[in-house]
């Protein structure tokens, strides 16, 4: 390189005699001097003269004295009462060796003083560091942690200047001389007193933290993050590898991985981010608040990483040029083969930096927010749904309506959205980044091609708009892809979560249309998603591409350079760089976009939420109080006003829609306040008329967090009747119950909240509706147990019931109409007496047999771990499963495909880049070089490698989006199908997940990862190839820095891969406790404490999760570190044979050789990564294809056994015509066991119902009666004897025929998502005229009225809110609790339901229903699942205890509907229900006496009452003795009345 101008000016000042003065002489001449070679020579000058020393132990002394008295000042503002932990040790060896070291490099130093006097200059801040460093012993831990800081600064500091001046004068081309020994000396010992520094493990100070008050936060310990050496912590990661040899070894384990530090407790988190929400009102502020030091970090990171990226460029450029003309160099080429090593060094080093700072910031991020969400959702008001679409659709008109819950919403907030807002860290690189790097370029283009590179750079800045314009477009695209991804989500929950109504209904083949039908719409938007991401990405290659042809044009054509190999090189490498700089800037972008739709979602949820109702503390009482749900809703509690009987029992009754449960929600502040006075006790417990329950044991469910008290618990369980129910399972009260309780009786569900309930200490207990699911004995006998004792001695309870008898035993008896008190009857000092005598419970206790077990998964006693079991279930992939997945993708010339467009793309870059260089060296041949001819080939190749690049990426992303879509409905189709054994071992938040988590990483990560493993695998091989045909020596560094990449890349993926399963596996938890805290919400804040319980237990399972993405995180920076250095070395070795073959290669085809190794780091570790992302990724595709392939409940229809009839074989097989002709059914000593081979659970039963007859099967709970009836719908196994059903036997008929041929209305009744037309006909095959005659029938049926949607006089809006039972109601105010709403005028004359007035606000088959049926009341929901039934005709109806919630008056309404029914098209349907409700069967044809599993008694209820057996038994236990003896003993015109 030619030498730069001297200096052009004198001296600013003479050289003076003094030696004071001498440092400013230098400081001038450096400051006065054009840049050339003479600049080192100024810096070795300043460097001695003594102005450099005396500025950095200035700088020490003001560091340590600012850092004591900044340490004084805190400790006297400071009233924290710290947590006691104790400091590290000092470890003797490491100081011993730093304390030698230093005396080393001090005495080297004052040798070299004595020769030299003017390095004495060196010896001052080496003495006091020396001296210091001894001093700091003597001090405490705090000031000895401190003061080592200013002991290594003055170290670094003086070897930094010792070396630029002694070893910068070297790199001269000239330079003739060597370094002096004394001077190698003290470069080495203080090169030494630095390393020992470096290495030396770091002393952990405690940290002073406050206790917090209500939470449990662990006592902090030093982990290996806080206490590694600075050398490992900066740049090597060497913490981390213990780990990662123990992941070589064996399948990694959470005890393997490094604890949390103290400072990522998600307990320190939470009250910073709730701190910086009080100061800030929106998320972003919030999240700039609370991580503010975390941001600069990585700014300052990120720009020094952009900075240092075009240190190689510059350094091959040099290189390049001292190639071609050696002679004309001025420094030494060493410089330049150090830079390009140090360069890409740096740069990896800050970049990892900065990685490290935003990945903290992103688990902590992650920690906070989650906890800030969780916190705001436990002390806030449900929101309303229009509030929840509104955050759903950011309040676009336009967009579709959101059908998600509000618990849903929420937990979307929690997972998808705080993850987008998260990811917005890497913004720091388009606005700080991005902007050093394109100044720089713009610089390096200016120096390198003059005028013709800005031209370059000015045609890309003019290019800004269209891909600003195309984001706009993926923006619009994204929104509308999470619109469909929640729609779907939510239509796969709420059908699963009600699966076995799905079987019920036999209605898997209309779910699998409806989830396939918002799947197709979803994949549509996936699709153009994709178009637009390739047209950005081709739009991000073609601009810098067509910039390049723009520089060389007017640099060749133009200016009329000649294109040599430093500039042809140095530019497509500055063009390389910002291209990938614009193509990230592209990615930033997308994930802003992404991330401010996120910010506005959340930003909406926490501006729309109401803190809940509070109330004085005082005795339970209100004062003409008046609830709403929400502002908005219609329906109220008016002028309520009640004073409760303290230590007693408070009874509220009333029909259903009446607002019972309502006032205890509004008692407990779920309700708005709109007048009135309401005392409360802070602490009440709950138990919810839909039992709540956690997915834990039975014990853990019962205390309920609460210490273990021996005695108490037992209590307990005997006042509830468990212990019976705990002796038939095979764990007891250690027995898992699943789900909400999935493997317990809704009796035991229950009492399992009664008995949580009961054990809480707290001085107030509602109990809403607890009876309900109970049989008349087990009824009986917790009244008398846990009400006639003393077990509620000195607490207030308030029951909600529809028992007459309890109501007669109250102290309070309250009876609720229409949103009003009606009635209020004080009782006060009744005594409260059992049902029936002692001498006769005894006995019908001994006589009622043994509880039969509920069905329940295999080892649902074993107390698991969650997370292991998760970790289990994803398995190790085999890497051959890329085969599999690519056969998803198509056919085999479809994969051929595949592999031939990748190495046409790579073939086509390495091509680009050899012309460039046959351009380039053309130049040296003597012959004419035609530029337009170079130019055109070359602008050819460019144009077709872009093309190329994007039409390789759609092929790969069709194949993905067909593998996506394949694997979507077969994974829909195996679960729907699957047999419900294989339901009751597995959760439904698992299956959900594998259609949220698993399926998302099929639709965004899998292909794409393929796609990118392929390209990079080409583009090595490519790179590898074209540099070893150039310098065939090259190729041993180049195997030896793959081999070495390889290596590390499986240490890293081994460990990777088993973190990534165990980070999977400890997000369900955490997601797990959302879902159920949302599901409980009103039972966990009715308690004072709980709230805070639940979010010390979120934290607890945030710990883990946060802990687990650290180490995953820190090993990515571990193996990036260590390629990198490989792959740098490489380059040096790459430059040094280069430099040496100087004279026998043109400088074109080793500058191409040189271009491809240095991009081998880049392409070596991201091949290494995307291989252990796309291992993981993997993890999900196995888990879709194992549930792909469930074994189907029904294998196939068309080897189906021949059918039955009457016994004997039907020719062909076929059912006959018109089948089933009449609702006969027989039993012929029937056997049956849940699961082949399981316990038998129904012995030898013989049974005969009667087309016609209306059957009632009663006994005490698990005594057998639903495994009878879910055995008529095939759910059980027929061990031995048969079933017929009209004749057929029910096990040769495949079992969607048997199920769509009889009809169940279960216990439960489940409603979805819709209208009520859908949720009557979700098939949609039912003429409109049937459905709506079904819903006039049930008219006047629990505040249930019917309008025709043609009748004018009801042709009104059907708008609706939530009212306090989760009812959708209308705006009239005077109304009642539900919009269905009652006509009070309705009447039953004769068995027959007669309306005789209209209701505005009543329903239509277009009224909008919620999930779960939440804008319906209980009872309200059981008369649309009649309704359900009614349509279907069905000559088989099977009621489960269906009306077992219901008051009286409705009871009898149903009852009334099913005898017209059955009334109609003569008597062939048969009506089979299960009762505890002895008042409704009274008018029956027959009743079965079930009792362990065997039929007791069956007879016509007169006759059984007759005989004093088990049906008389439990007559005596029913608490309506009197009333029911008096209709079996009486007439059979008053039994008829009776039971109307």
């Amino acid at each position: 390189m030619a030498s730069m101008p001297s200096l052009t000016r004198p001296w600013l000042w003479d050289p003076l005699p003094k030696i004071g003065e001498r440092p400013f002489r230098a400081f001038a001449e450096f400051h006065s001097t054009d840049l050339g070679v003479e600049w080192i020579d100024h810096v070795a000058r300043l460097a001695r003269s003594g102005l450099p020393q005396t500025f950095t132990i200035l700088t020490a002394l003001v560091w340590m004295s600012g850092t004591a008295i900044g340490r004084a000042v805190r400790r006297s503002r400071s009233s924290v009462v710290g947590i006691a932990v104790k400091a590290s040790k000092v470890r003797p060896l490491f100081e011993i060796s730093a304390q030698i070291a230093r005396a080393a490099a001090l005495s080297v130093l004052v040798i070299s003083a004595l020769r030299e006097p003017s390095r004495w200059f060196y010896v001052t801040p080496v003495c006091i560091a020396f001296l210091l460093g001894i001093a700091r012993l003597l001090s405490n831990t705090e000031w000895r942690h401190s003061s080592l800081h200013q002991v290594n600064f003055l170290l670094a500091a003086t070897l930094l200047i010792l070396i630029l001046d002694n070893v910068l004068p070297l790199l001269k081309a000239g330079a003739d001389h060597g370094l002096e020994a004394i001077k190698i000396h003290s470069l080495w010992s203080l090169g030494a007193t630095m390393f020992v520094a470096l290495v030396t493990p770091r002393e952990w100070v405690p940290p002073v933290l406050e206790k917090p008050s209500d939470y449990e936060m662990p006592d902090p310990v030093p982990t290996p993050e806080e206490t590694c050496s600075w050398f490992s912590r900066y740049l090597t990661f060497e913490h981390m590898t213990p780990m990662i040899w123990t992941g070589w070894k064996r399948p990694l384990e959470m005890e393997d991985v490094p604890p949390l530090p103290w400072y990522d407790d998600p307990l320190v988190l939470l009250p910073r981010v709730l701190e910086a929400r009080k100061r800030c009102k929106t998320t972003a502020r919030t999240i700039f608040d609370y991580q503010r030091k975390e941001l600069i970090s990585m700014a300052s990171w990120i720009a020094t990483s952009f900075t240092f990226q075009l240190a190689a460029p510059f350094a091959m450029y040099n290189l390049l040029q001292y190639i071609a003309d050696p002679e004309e160099a001025v420094l030494r080429p060493a410089l330049w083969l150090f830079l390009m090593f140090a360069g890409p060094m740096v740069k990896t080093l800050t970049f990892q930096q900065y990685v490290f700072e935003s990945t903290r910031f992103l688990v902590r991020g992650r920690s906070a927010l989650t906890q800030e969400l969780y916190h705001r959702a436990m002390t806030s008001m449900e929101l309303e749904e229009d509030v929840i679409n509104q955050i759903a659709t950011r309040g676009a008109k336009d967009e579709q309506e959101s059908t998600t819950t509000s618990a849903g919403r929420l937990a979307n907030l929690m997972s998808s959205d705080i993850d987008a807002v998260l990811r917005m860290r890497d913004t720091l690189i388009g606005v700080v980044g991005v902007p050093v790097s394109l100044v720089l370029t713009g610089f390096g283009f200016w120096k390198v091609t003059g005028y013709s590179g800005l031209l370059g750079m000015l045609f890309m800045a003019c290019c800004g708009p269209l891909p600003v314009y195309l984001i706009k477009l993926m923006a619009a695209s994204q929104r509308k892809i999470k619109m469909a991804q929640d729609s779907r989500i939510s239509l796969i929950t709420e059908y699963l979560g009600s699966i076995k109504a799905v079987k019920y209904f036999a209605w898997e083949d209309t779910v699998l249309d409806r989830v396939q039908g918002a799947r197709n719409k979803e994949q549509a938007q996936l699709w153009r998603l994709s178009v637009i991401s390739t047209v950005i990405s081709e739009s991000s290659e073609a601009i810098p591409i067509i910039a390049l042809m723009i520089i060389f044009g007017c640099y060749v054509g133009l200016l009329e350079q000649r294109l040599t190999a430093s500039v042809a090189f140095t530019t497509l490498s500055l063009v390389n760089h910002l291209r990938r700089n614009l193509n990230m800037l592209t990615w930033v972008t997308r994930t802003v976009t992404d991330g401010m739709i996120s910010l506005d979602r959340l930003d909406r949820y926490f501006a729309s939420t109401e803190p809940l109702t509070t109330f004085p503390e005082g005795p339970l009482r209100l004062q003409n109080a008046t609830f709403r749900r929400s502002k908005n809703a219609s329906f109220r509690l008016k002028e309520i006003s009640v004073d409760f009987v303290e230590s007693g029992l408070n009874v509220i009754s009333g029909q259903s829609g009446s607002g019972k449960t309502s006032l205890l929600l509004a008692m407990l502040g779920e309700l708005v306040l709109e007048s009135g006075l309401v005392t409360s006790p802070g602490d009440i417990a709950f138990a919810s008329q839909t039992p709540w329950l956690q997915n834990e044991t039975i014990k853990d469910n019962i205390l309920f967090h609460a210490p273990f008290e021996q005695t108490r618990y037992d209590r307990v369980i005997e006042a509830c009747c468990f212990a019976q129910d705990l002796d038939e399972l095979s764990k007891g009260d250690q027995t898992e119950i699943g789900e909400n309780g999935t493997i317990l009786s809704g009796g035991q569900k229950s009492r399992a909240a009664l008995a949580r309930a009961l054990y809480s200490k707290s001085p107030i207990i509602f109990l809403d509706d607890i009876f309900s699911a109970l049989d008349a004995k087990t009824a009986a006998a917790v009244w008398e147990l846990c009400f006639c004792s003393d077990m509620l001695k000195g607490r207030t309870i308030v029951l909600v019931t529809q028992v007459p008898w309890i109501a007669s035993q109250a102290d309070l008896h309250i009876t609720m109409d229409a949103g009003m008190v009606k009635d209020v009857e004080r009782n006060l000092g009744v005594v409260r007496r059992p049902v029936i005598p002692e001498s006769v419970k005894v006995e019908g206790e001994a006589s009622s047999g043994t509880v039969l077990p509920d069905p329940k998964p295999a080892g649902s006693g074993n107390k698991t771990d969650k997370v292991a079991e998760e970790i289990e279930s994803s398995g190790k992939v085999s890497r051959l499963i890329v085969f599999k997945y690519l056969r998803y993708c198509g056919s085999t010339v479809f994969i051929v495909f595949l592999g031939v467009s990748s190495f046409l793309c790579g073939g086509l870059g390495v091509s680009t880049s050899y012309w460039l260089a046959y351009w380039v060296d053309s130049y040296g041949k003597g012959k004419y070089v035609d530029i337009a001819f170079y130019a055109g080939v070359y602008a050819g190749l460019s144009a077709l490698s872009t093309i190329m690049e994007g039409v390789e990426y759609l092929i790969y992303n069709r194949g993905a989006w067909s593998a996506a879509r394949r694997l979507h409905r077969g994974l829909l189709r195996g679960v729907l199908n699957a047999p419900m054994s294989w339901w009751k071992d597995m959760p439904v938040g698992r299956v959900v997940n594998r259609f949220a988590r698993d399926i998302k990483s099929l639709d965004n990560s899998v292909g794409d990862l393929v796609f990118i493993v392929a390209d990079t695998l080409v583009s090595i091989f490519f790179s590898l190839a074209a540099a070893s045909s150039i310098l065939p020596i090259f190729i041993l560094p180049a195997l030896l820095s793959v081999l070495i990449g390889v290596l590390c890349g499986e240490m890293f993926t081994r460990s990777g891969v088993v973190l990534q399963r165990i980070l999977r596996a400890t997000h369900s938890p955490v997601f797990s406790q959302f879902g159920d805290t949302m599901t409980g919400l009103t039972v966990i804040r009715a308690g004072s404490k709980m709230p805070a319980m639940f979010c010390n237990q979120l934290a607890k399972r945030m710990r883990p999760l946060s802990r687990i993405q650290e180490a995953n995180f820190n090993i990515n920076r571990w193996v990036a570190v260590r390629i990198d250095v490989i792959t740098a070395l490489v380059s040096v070795c790459a430059g040094i044979i280069a430099v040496s073959k100087a004279s026998s290669l043109g400088a074109g085809l080793v500058g191409f050789s040189l271009s491809n190794v240095t991009g081998l780091s880049n392409a070596i570790l991201y091949l290494v990564r995307c291989l252990n992302q796309l291992e993981v990724e993997f993890q999900g595709f196995q888990r879709v294809v194992e549930f792909i392939s469930i074994e189907p409940e029904e294998k196939t229809e068309a080897v189906a056994k021949p059918a039955v009839l009457n016994g004997s074989e039907i020719v062909g097989g076929e059912l006959p015509a018109g089948w089933p002709r009449t609702g006969s059914v027989e039993l012929r000593h029937v056997t049956v066991s849940y699961d082949e081979g399981g316990q038998d659970i129904l012995k030898d039963i013989n049974l005969k119902f009667e087309a016609g007859e209306r059957v009632a099967v009663v006994g005490r709970t698990g005594s057998g009666k639903s495994t009878l009836v879910l055995s008529l719908l095939r759910f059980t196994h027929v061990t031995s004897g048969q079933i017929l059903y009209d004749g057929v036997d029910i096990t040769t008929i495949p079992r969607k025929k048997l199920r769509q041929a009889l009809t169940i209305i279960p216990q439960e009744a489940v409603l979805f998502n819709g209208t009520l037309q859908s949720n009557l006909d979700p098939s949609g095959v039912v003429p409109v005229e049937a459905l709506e005659n079904a819903l006039q029938s049930c008219s006047g049926i629990a505040s249930f009225q019917y309008r025709n949607n043609e009748d004018p006089e009801t042709q009104n809006d059907n708008r609706g809110t939530n009212s306090s039972d989760g009812a959708t109601e209308t705006l009239d105010s005077e109304t009642t609790e539900q919009t269905a709403l009652l006509s009070q005028a309705d009447t039953i004359d004769n068995g027959t339901i007669t309306p005789t007035s209209k209701v505005p606000g009543a329903l239509s088959l277009a009224t909008a229903v919620k999930a779960k049926g939440e804008n319906f009341s209980h009872g309200q929901r059981q008369v649309l699942s009649l309704c359900r039934a009614l349509i279907r005709k069905s000559k088989l109806m099977l009621l489960d205890e269906a009306t077992a919630s219901m008051d009286y008056e409705t009871d009898r309404g149903v009852q009334v509907v099913l005898r017209q029914e059955l009334n109609t098209d003569g008597r062939d349907r048969t009506l089979v229900t299960i009762a505890h409700r002895l008042r409704t069967i009274v008018d029956y044809d027959k009743v079965v006496v079930m009792g362990a599993g065997k039929v007791v008694e069956v007879g016509s209820p007169r006759e059984l009452y007759s005989k004093r057996g088990q049906f008389f038994e439990m007559v005596k236990h029913s608490g309506e003795e009197k009333e029911l003896a008096k209709i079996f003993e009486g007439a059979d015109d008053e039994m008829d009345v009776g039971s109307e």
